[in-house]
């Protein structure tokens, strides 16, 4: 399978393109609108395009990723699935309910794979984490989390509206998804505030969700403070805590805190790529065609981010 890229982000060069050769990928077509071209592993087969439209009509590629900005996904994932091809893209997938529910209904009748780069809980560790509830016969019942970070460079296009930017945006996913990973279903209640706003955007947000049973969800995003990147879990008999746990560094272990009745107990989980694993589970499932739990997943997201914006 060939892969055709829009836009050479950052985060495709530095933790996509190292896994695409591991990952069976015969080559991979990259369209830089902007002609920027980051340095990329060696010996990695890669031609260069500048227009998405000509890419779409001649590559061979059977697979697209889209990691442009946010404002331009929605288009780009509706034009590579009309044009028979699987579709990956960055969170946001998109920026309103409407456009992620389109391309879901246009994935599935056309029998294609639509899935969100949202890598973080494929990672060992949060499997570890659901295993440690599981050997202490409980169940996640409340979750806090944080991530937040210092101010990106101001010519970043986080910082511009029209490219859809904004806190509440790019970060949504952290707060959409762990309800998913950790209780299986959507929000009885959604809140959420804007602590701090930059010329054009948003920069920091708190929510709180409550779900089903008594479970519950808090969470502080943003990018005007230092670096904090962590999860904590409470159940019965057991209080969980993971950090790294949004962005998990593909050559580090990472620690899990257990304390429980009896004690204290770390367990370490030994270095993953989350990014590698949930590639390898869409290509998988493009071997397939359409796949019901990806756009799930993807849809269920942005209901939640739809409501965070309200």
């Amino acid at each position: 399978m060939k892969l055709l890229v829009f836009g050479a982000s950052d985060i495709f060069a530095r933790r996509v393109a190292p896994n695409l050769s591991a990952l069976g990928l015969a080559g991979v077509e990259i369209v830089s609108r902007s002609g920027r071209r980051p340095a990329l592993p060696p010996g990695l087969d890669v031609t260069w395009r500048d227009d998405a439209k000509a890419a779409l009509a001649h590559s061979p590629a059977q697979a697209v990723y889209v990691t442009t900005e946010n404002s331009r996904h929605a288009a780009l994932v509706l034009a590579a699935l009309e044009s028979g091809r699987h579709v990956v893209v960055d969170k946001p997938a998109f920026l309103t309910l409407a456009e992620a529910e389109a391309a879901a209904a246009l994935a599935a009748k056309k029998n294609l794979t639509l899935a969100e780069a949202t890598v973080w809980a494929d990672h060992p560790g949060i499997e570890a984490l659901m295993a440690a509830f599981a050997a202490a016969g409980s169940a996640p019942a409340r979750a806090s989390a944080v991530f937040s970070f210092p101010p990106l460079p101001p010519g970043n296009f986080r910082h511009v509206a029209a490219l859809g930017g904004g806190a509440l945006s790019d970060l949504g996913a952290y707060a959409a998804s762990p309800g998913r990973v950790l209780f299986g279903c959507q929000p009885d209640t959604v809140a959420c505030q804007i602590l701090s706003r930059g010329p054009e955007v948003d920069t920091a947000f708190v929510c709180q969700m409550t779900y089903p049973g008594g479970r519950s969800f808090t969470g502080t995003f943003g990018f005007d403070t230092g670096y904090a990147n962590r999860l904590d879990v409470l159940g019965p008999n057991l209080a969980a805590s993971l950090d790294r746990v949004f962005t998990p560094p593909p050559g580090a272990a990472l620690e899990l805190a257990c304390n429980t009745p009896t004690g204290c107990l770390v367990e370490i989980i030994p270095p993953a790529d989350a990014f590698a694993r949930f590639f390898t589970r869409a290509l998988t499932a493009m071997a397939h065609g359409h796949d019901p739990a990806l756009a799930a997943a993807l849809i269920a997201d942005a209901r939640v981010r739809a409501r965070l914006s309200e």
